[in-house]
This record gives structure tokens, sequence and C-alpha cells, in this order.
């Protein structure tokens, strides 16, 4: 089943998840640390919409104020309450001071799976009448660098396209994990064991290497109708890293 959306102009979102046209040679988009989008927030109310997630990475506070009432969702790592699609239920049903409830959640940006209890990024997001907040991971808490490719349900005039390359430098230690998902299903992966290491001097000189880039040239259709998501994983720390990809 999709998940809740509505449409937004194509334009304005599509420069939000940093694409950049050029002509002929395919759309580049990019991410840095800290600026994945785990799920976005439509404000269908005539105030501004605030949205906070608290510090507490242990049962993360999520304090949604909806036309000046402040609804309170704490967001806990347990099987019922800290994941994705829990959280986006949650936040659908906050409601204003007339109990009206009139947000819209997009979280085809995530996994259903994705852990959010203190891998949010904590800080106070708002959005103005009529527009969407995007709530973001934090990296180094997710471990995990993130391209989030709309449907044509949130982009209107997106047409067929595909994915031709994935670039990270993924920063940080152990395993790296390169991952194409389409409406959540996985249709690629690639695995770098890390760390690496080099020799130098005599033999026994060993020297562990924790950098990895991910270059790779693929091509993986991806229809109007579905959204995409590029994830670039550590298994232990992330940190300052970025995930890049080309698009045509």
């Amino acid at each position: 089943m999709k998940k809740v959306m509505i449409s937004l102009i194509a334009l304005a979102f599509l420069a939000s998840v940093g694409i950049v046209f050029a002509q002929g040679t395919g759309n580049i988009l990019s991410k840095a640390a800290d600026k994945s989008i785990a799920f976005r927030v439509y404000n269908g109310y005539t105030g501004t919409l605030s949205y906070v997630v608290g510090t507490d990475t242990t049962r993360q506070t999520n304090s949604i104020t909806c036309d000046g009432l402040a609804n309170t969702k704490i967001c806990e790592g347990t099987a019922t309450n800290g994941y994705i699609i829990t959280l986006a239920a949650s936040v659908l049903a906050c409601t204003n001071t007339s109990g009206t409830a009139s947000l819209q959640v997009d979280y085809d940006s995530a996994l259903t799976n994705d852990a959010t209890t203190g891998n949010l990024l904590a800080g106070t997001y708002t959005a103005t009448a009529g527009n969407w907040l995007e709530i973001l991971w934090d990296t180094s808490a997710a471990l995990h660098y993130d391209i989030y490719i709309p449907d044509r349900d949130n982009a209107k005039s997106r047409a067929n396209l595909d994915v031709v390359n994935i670039n990270s430098v993924p920063t940080g230690t152990g395993d790296v994990t390169a991952s194409v998902y389409i409406d959540g299903v996985l249709k690629w992966q690639k695995l770098v064991t890390s760390p690496g290491g080099y020799v130098y001097g005599a033999s026994t000189n060993l020297v562990a290497d924790n950098n990895v880039t991910i270059d790779e040239d693929v091509e993986i259709p991806v229809k109007a109708s579905q959204a995409a998501i590029i994830r670039v994983g550590r298994a232990t720390t992330a940190t300052t890293g970025n995930i890049s990809t080309t698009v045509k």
C-alpha cells in the first residue's frame, strides 16, 4: 500500500532534495551528512507547523505544534513504538485546538523498519501553511547516507528514469553497504569489507585503512510511479561523508 502523501509542485521539491539539472548528461543528486530525509510532514493548517525532535536518544520526544496545540509523541526503541511506520501514524493523529487532523506524512524516503529512536536529527523544524517540513536523519546515529527520489505523487512532472551511477565517500568505520531500494524493495546491493589495509616497509607493518569510496556504474530503472532510496551505510560509525547519484 502506498504511504499517505499529497502532491506538490515538482521543482520546489526536487530542488530541496539536491537535484541539479544538467542538459544531456543526466541529473546529479547529492546529500551531505545530516542532510538525508527521514520523512516529510505537510502542514494542512492555516498556522505555522512546528516539529521539535528531542535530544534524548533512549526515549526521543517529538513535540508537534499544530495551529497552536502541542502534541507530544514519544519515540521508543520497541517493536511497537520506535520505527518510521509507527511514528508516521502517530504524527498523522495529531490535531489542532479544534480536534482537526490536517497533517500528511510522506515516508517513502525511508524503509518501514528503519528505527527512529535516537536516529533523528535533534532540532526545530517548521513549515508555514501549505508547505512541507523535512525531518532529517542524524548520520552519526543512523549510520547511513541517503538520497530519496520521489514518485510522481510527490513530483508531478517526474517521468521514468534510470539510476546510472552511485558515488559516495562514507566517512566512518566498519563495513560499507551500498543499496538501491525501489518502493522499499531491495534491487541492488554491494558490500565493501572495511577496514582494508596497506603494507609499508617490512611485511609485518600492516596499517588499517577505513577510507572507502563507492563509485559504481549501475543501470536501475525507476518508473514514474515508483519511489527510490539510494543508501550507503557503515556498520560502526559514520561522520562527515556524502553520497551522490546520477539519474537520466
